[in-house]
């Protein structure tokens, strides 16, 4: 059984290449949904990338969406470097939730699986000058919610509850356990 990331993101292939050997990737062509409550849209996402490759190739395979919520609103990427400075800003002091709708497909059964995987993120109080100093540094310009907790920002954790790889982008307890469920062993 082949499995495939319908993803070209570079940090899930990273994270998946922890627990499997073998994979192929084959990034999804669709749209990452805007609207919508935040686990709908997470879902929905994850099933729209996988069911789109699904159509192309035969695997198992698994599409995966990531947002930050914060106040019941989703912080995507950032639009410019105002856009990420405004969105640390927000997240100061505060705790926010990372949330990933996963979805694995196995087009040989026809079995599908989904889930939405939790994380509670909170930042300790941040200074203007660190908020600056972290923007300036490029890091937040392709990231949701203008971090990334495996790089320069893991500093502005103060703690977290929850899956640690969620908030990079891939929940790999929930998702082995996904796959066992259509069959695949990792």
């Amino acid at each position: 059984m082949e499995l495939i990331l319908a993803s070209a993101s570079p940090r899930r292939r990273e994270l998946l290449a922890r627990i499997a050997d073998r994979f192929l990737v084959v990034p999804s062509r669709c749209e990452e949904p805007k609207d919508g409550d935040p686990r709908d849209r997470v879902l929905r996402g994850a099933c729209t990338k996988a069911g789109e490759v699904a159509e192309r190739r035969a695997g198992v395979i698994l599409g995966a969406d990531t947002v930050v919520v914060l106040d019941g609103q989703v912080l995507g990427k950032p639009r410019s470097r105002d856009d990420a400075r405004q969105m640390l800003a927000r997240l100061s002091g505060r705790e926010h939730v990372v949330l990933t709708g996963l979805c694995v497909i196995s087009s040989w059964t026809g079995e599908e699986v989904h889930a939405v995987e939790e994380t509670f993120v909170h930042f300790r109080d941040l200074t203007g000058d660190e908020i600056a100093q972290y923007v300036d540094s490029g890091e937040a310009d392709d990231k949701a919610g203008a971090y990334a907790i495996q790089g320069a920002a893991a500093v502005f954790v103060d703690r977290i509850r929850g899956d640690f790889y969620n908030v990079i982008g891939l929940p790999l307890c929930r998702l082995v356990l996904m796959l066992r469920e259509v069959g695949v062993r990792v």
